[in-house]
C-alpha cells in the first residue's frame, strides 16, 4: 500500500530532528501505521532502528547487539552500553527508534532508568534523537505522562498516531468509500486487506471464514492492552449492540453501574470508547445524558457482526452471521459512521470560511445528528445525515426544523440547516435556504 497522509505527523518529526537533541514518544493502537511512519521518516537519515519483540530481557538485549554491532556480533551487559557504541560510532545527527519498546520495559522493568539516566547523561548531549514507540496505550501514556516514570517530562514530543481521515482514504465512487471507512476506519492495515470489490465481500473474506485474516482481530487488540477479557467483550459487545446508555448497558449485561464503570473508563482512556454528552449540555462532566460509543470502526463492526458468530464461523456455519451483515450492514453501522464523516465533511467546510466551531450531537426532545456551534459569531449550523439510496426532499428539512426548534439552547443563536446526502436532492431544494451536501460536496447554499 503506498503511504499517504501523515503530511503534520512527518512536519513534526523533521521539526524535532532539526533540535540539538529530543525525545519523542510515538503511539497508537496496532494496525495503524506507526512503523510505517518512523521507517518513512528515517529514510534519508543516519539511524539505528530496532523493532522489539515480546522475549526475555537477554534475548532482546542479545537481539540488540546484532542489530548494532552487525558482522563484529559484539555482546553488551547492557542497553546503555549497546546505545553508546552505536552512537560513538556514527558522528553527526542520529535517530534511534525503538519500536513496541513496551515489551522491553516488559522484560524489564528497570530499562526505564536506565534509559532516563542514558538519556539524561548521554544521549542528550550528543546530537541524538531519540524515539520510543509502542502500540500499548497503557503501556506509552504511563512512559512520559506518569509523574511517578522515569521519564516523565522529558520528551519534547509525545505524538498519536490516530487512523487515517475519511477524506485521505476516499478513491472513487464516494458511497463505496464511505462502506469502506466504515470497515477499515482509516488503519491501514485493513485498508490494504480490502481489494477493489463489494465491500460487505470483504467483510466476508476478511472475518468471517476460516482462517479470515481478522477473525479474531478484536481479542487481539483487547489482548494487547487488558487481562480479563471476559468483562470487556461483554460491555463492548452491548455498546456495539446499541445499548449506549449506562441504564441500558447495565440492563444488557445484568451488571450494576458500579461493576461497569471502571472498564469503561480503561476503554476510553485507550480511546476505543467515547463517552458523549448532548452538545447543549453546560457542564458535561456532570451530565446523565452521556451515551458510550465505540469510537474505532472496525471495532464496532467486529463486536456487532463478527464477535457473537465466531464459534458458528470456525465450524464453517457462518450463514446467519452473513445473513446478518447483509440485513443490517448499513442501518446498523453504516448510518452511524456516516454521521461522523460528515462532522468531518462539516469542519473542513467551516474552516476554509475561517469559522471554528464546536461539534457535537443532540438527544433530548427529539436527535439531532449534527451540531457545529460558532459560538464567537452565534450560528448554529443544525445538520441531518442520511445515508440513503433515494433523494432527500423537503419532508427533511422540515423534520430537522422541527426538532432543532424544540431545543431551547438554541434559541440564542442563529441557526443554519445542513443536509448530507450521498444521494442527491429532489428538484426545487436548491431554493430551501439550507446547505445541501452531496456526496461531502457543498452543492446549494
Amino acid at each position: 500500500m503506498d503511504f499517504i497522509g501523515r503530511e503534520k505527523e512527518m512536519e513534526l518529526l523533521n521539526r524535532e530532528f532539526g533540535r540539538e537533541s529530543s525525545l519523542v514518544i510515538i503511539k497508537g493502537r496496532r494496525r495503524v501505521g506507526k512503523s510505517r511512519l518512523i521507517t518513512e521518516f528515517l529514510k534519508d537519515k543516519d539511524h539505528l532502528y530496532y523493532e522489539v519483540d515480546s522475549e526475555s530481557g537477554q534475548s532482546i538485549l542479545a537481539s540488540l547487539g546484532r542489530t548494532i554491532s552487525g558482522e563484529l556480533n559484539i555482546r553488551f551487559e547492557r542497553w546503555s552500553d549497546a546505545l553508546k557504541y552505536y552512537v560513538s560510532s556514527h558522528p553527526g545527527k542520529k535517530v534511534i527508534a525503538i519500536d513496541e519498546f513496551q515489551y522491553a520495559v516488559k522484560a524489564d522493568p528497570e530499562l526505564k532508568i536506565e534509559i532516563q539516566a542514558l538519556w539524561d547523561t548521554y544521549l542528550s548531549k550528543n546530537d541524538v534523537m531519540l524515539i520510543l514507540c509502542g502500540s500499548s496505550l497503557t503501556s506509552m501514556n504511563n512512559l512520559a505522562g506518569d509523574m511517578r516514570s522515569p521519564l516523565y517530562g522529558r520528551n519534547s514530543l509525545d505524538l498519536t498516531i490516530m487512523p487515517l481521515p475519511f477524506r485521505t482514504t476516499v478513491a472513487g465512487d464516494y458511497r463505496k468509500s464511505v462502506e469502506r471507512y466504515a470497515v477499515t476506519g482509516g488503519v491501514p492495515y485493513y485498508m490494504a486487506l480490502m481489494d477493489d470489490g463489494d465491500t460487505i465481500e470483504n467483510v466476508i473474506r476478511m472475518s468471517m471464514e476460516m482462517g479470515s485474516p481478522l477473525l479474531n482481530e478484536g481479542e487481539y487488540l483487547l489482548g494487547s492492552e487488558f487481562r480479563n477479557l471476559s468483562s470487556y467483550n461483554t460491555y463492548l459487545r452491548a455498546i456495539a449492540n446499541g445499548h449506549r446508555t449506562m441504564e441500558k448497558i447495565t440492563g444488557a449485561v445484568q451488571a450494576p453501574s458500579e461493576e461497569i464503570l471502571p472498564y469503561l473508563k480503561r476503554l476510553i482512556e485507550i480511546g476505543m470508547v467515547e463517552r458523549l454528552v448532548p452538545i447543549t449540555e453546560k457542564a458535561p462532566e456532570k451530565s446523565r445524558s452521556g451515551q458510550y460509543v465505540i469510537s474505532d470502526n472496525f471495532i464496532c463492526l467486529w463486536f456487532r457482526f463478527i464477535y457473537p458468530y465466531r464459534n458458528s464461523i470456525v465450524r464453517m456455519e457462518n450463514d446467519m452471521a452473513i445473513q446478518d451483515l447483509r440485513d443490517h450492514f448499513i442501518d446498523a453501522h453504516v448510518a452511524f459512521v456516516f454521521e461522523n464523516v460528515c462532522r468531518e465533511e462539516l469542519r473542513n467546510y467551516l474552516r476554509g470560511k475561517g469559522i471554528a466551531a464546536e461539534y457535537g450531537k443532540y438527544w433530548g426532545n427529539g436527535e439531532i445528528d449534527l451540531i457545529a456551534l460558532d459560538k464567537k459569531d452565534r450560528v448554529a449550523y443544525v445538520c441531518e445525515c442520511k445515508y440513503h439510496t433515494r433523494p432527500l426532499g423537503i419532508s427533511e428539512l422540515n423534520s430537522l426544523v422541527s426538532k432543532a426548534s424544540a431545543v431551547k439552547e438554541l434559541r440564542d443563536y442563529k441557526v443554519k440547516y445542513c443536509l448530507f446526502s450521498v444521494s442527491g436532492y429532489n428538484d426545487g431544494m436548491s431554493e430551501s435556504g439550507a446547505l445541501l451536501f452531496n456526496n461531502g460536496e457543498l452543492v446549494s447554499e
